[in-house]
């Protein structure tokens, strides 16, 4: 982690925050429409659950002040805009903290429905604490605005915070060559949302809210559950466009505009609680659907017992005598063979109907005479009149007090459809696992140099660690970048400097051991991790690095470059960030001291 990004995301929150919530008062005062939701309660809410638990305090320090300031700058006492800011802070940090504890991770998706409910209770939770802590500094109110105002931040929670940190995986589509384009699709969804919107909160003749209920669930199975805060957002934009001016946004409403936003937020947050539990049934379902094929290849192996024993609709029954040679054909078993029922019980032999003249099918049962437990196969016959077709039977040996087969009994079904879309699944199970292997390798390199990239690399870093905690080895972490890059890349153009990093790159993957991992971080940043090599041997081949890079590569006509170096040493008691910003602390002395050079960390 660099050394000013905890500062940096810190003062972004702040800013963003205080834009939205300049931006909400201005709709609210400056153009006269009601606000339905606070939306930097979400803001406040989706930045604690970004940032590591570390760099709350951070946050904290930044935010505080921003929302005094705000509240002060707006007319409000001094003595509310402190109180108003400690509360905010306190509902954002609270609920972010029972939100984490819900979903297990910062960015997860609720994906079942004690998932939906526990970010309910989070919201309802946390609000009431700030309501709590600011609710003797307000001025007196009535219940229907203080249940306005409750609203709103519930609702600014559960729609801005998801909207936040999950939207742009809808919103947006990555082409291969880099470009970033907007769903049309979603563009033009939302925009039909809008519309029914629209005709909902201005046509009196009937009701047509719960229209609203069912796009945004349709909304939730096409594009996602990201699409459910998104969709209200439209909602919420059209309700706040026909409330310009102090008109209420409710046509049909006859009472004042305060109780026309109650019952518009009440609408929202019962759209919530609808559309997110069926959002999370969906994508249970389609965890399922993805375990089940995942296990579709056991299931398949148990698949000709289950056959025999349930004795479903559509089984055809075979009983050959070993003794006497007499069949007992069943009617069904001879109509799946295309042969006349006429022909029960016995219709001699059918050798003529098999491609192979039921070579193949006596093998098998002659390969498991001895079996004792029912054994299955698939065979293929050709009737007379129809197309060839799989069978699938399951045959059990019987057998007398000596020992000896007697009899074999079978339970036949045609499976031709069924075969034919195994082996297509069997296809597609490939294609997707292919798919997924290069998924994988694209999500894990580094496009320009095939280097493992930031996250990549963080992971590999992460297990050294943890190897060298566990058994005493030794661990160097290398940093080094090029020295005067933005020189390089005003003198020779971006083109140029992408060869730069990528000859850099080159030299580098050359120095390295087998088991040393050279990764990408950013720009012209990059990171070599050695394990198991002492303090000495670890700053030699930075030195070899480092000329070898100042050398170039014999023939190259790009620009003479050079790097600064900085190691540092495992240590006991080192994670990977704190190892990393050692290295990283001596790259900066490497640069402070004329650059071109190795420093190690003290």
């Amino acid at each position: 982690m660099r050394p000013f990004q905890p500062l940096r995301e810190t003062l972004l929150a702040s800013a963003l925050w205080a834009i939205v919530a300049l931006g909400s008062l201005f709709v609210r005062d400056g153009l006269g429409t009601a606000l339905l939701f606070w939306a930097p309660s979400g803001v406040a809410v989706a930045a604690f659950r970004h940032i590591p638990r570390k760099q709350w305090p951070l946050l904290v320090a930044g935010l505080l002040p921003v929302q005094f300031i705000v509240g002060a700058l707006v007319g409000t006492s001094l003595v509310i805009a402190f109180a108003g800011a400690v509360s905010a802070v306190a509902q954002a940090t609270i609920c972010a903290a029972l939100s984490r504890k819900v979903l297990g991770s910062r960015t997860a998706i609720p994906r079942r429905v004690t998932h939906v409910i526990g970010l309910f209770g989070s919201a309802i939770a946390s609000c009431l604490v700030g309501a709590t802590l600011v609710l003797p500094f307000r001025p007196e109110q009535s219940f229907a605005e203080f249940g306005a105002w409750f609203l709103a931040n519930v609702l600014g929670i559960l729609i801005v915070t998801p909207a936040l940190l999950h939207a742009r995986s809808v919103i947006v589509r990555w082409h291969n060559d880099g470009r970033i384009a907007v769903d049309p699709a979603l563009l033009l969804a939302l925009g039909g949302c809008a519309v029914l919107a629209a005709l909902a909160l201005q046509v009196n003749a009937i009701t047509l809210m719960p229209l609203l209920v069912a796009a945004m669930i349709g909304m939730a199975v096409r594009f996602g559950h990201p699409a459910i805060a998104m969709t209200l957002l439209s909602y919420i934009a059209v309700a706040s466009v026909l409330g310009l001016g102090g008109q209420s946004p409710l046509l049909m409403h006859d009472g004042s505009i305060g109780s026309a936003v109650l019952e518009l937020q009440s609408w929202l947050f019962t759209m919530l609680a609808t559309a997110l539990p069926l959002a999370a049934i969906l994508m249970k379902r389609e965890d399922l659907q993805f375990e089940l094929i995942r296990r579709n290849s056991a299931m398949h192996e148990n698949l000709m017992l289950l056959d025999l024993a349930e004795q479903l609709a559509g089984i055809g029954r075979w009983r050959l005598d070993m003794l006497t040679g007499e069949q007992d054909w069943s009617r069904r078993m001879l109509a799946i063979h295309g042969l006349p029922e006429d022909l029960a019980p016995d219709p001699g032999d059918i050798s003529h109907l098999l491609p192979d003249g039921s070579t193949a099918m006596f093998r098998k049962v002659t390969s498991n005479r001895e079996e004792r437990e029912p054994f299955s196969f698939d065979y293929r016959i050709k009737p007379p009149a129809g197309a060839e077709r799989i069978l699938r039977i399951s045959v059990l040996n019987e057998f007398d007090n000596e020992g000896n087969r007697i009899a074999i009994f079978g339970a036949a079904m045609e499976v031709t459809e069924q075969v034919h879309r195994e082996q297509a699944l069997d296809l597609a199970r490939g294609r997707a696992v292919q798919l997924a292997k290069e998924a994988q390798e694209l999500a894990n390199t580094d496009p320009l140099t095939n280097l493992p990239n930031r996250r990549c690399t963080f992971g590999r870093l992460e297990n050294m660690v943890n190897v060298a905690q566990q058994h005493g080895s030794a661990l160097t972490a290398i940093m080094f970048d090029i020295d005067h890059f933005k020189l390089v890349n005003d003198t020779h153009g971006h083109q140029t400097g992408d060869e730069v990093i990528v000859q850099v790159a080159e030299l580098a993957r050359r120095q390295a051991r087998q088991g040393d991992l050279v990764g990408r971080i950013g720009g012209e940043e990059f990171v070599w991790l050695l394990p198991r090599i002492n303090a000495a041997a670890a700053r030699a081949l930075a030195e070899r690095l480092r000329q070898s890079v100042e050398r170039g590569i014999e023939g190259s006509s790009l620009p003479n470059i050079t790097v600064s170096i900085g190691l540092a040493q495992f240590e006991a008691g080192d994670d990977g960030d704190g190892l990393l910003a050692r290295a990283d602390a001596a790259l900066y002395k490497a640069k402070e001291s004329g650059r071109n050079r190795v420093r190690r960390a003290a």
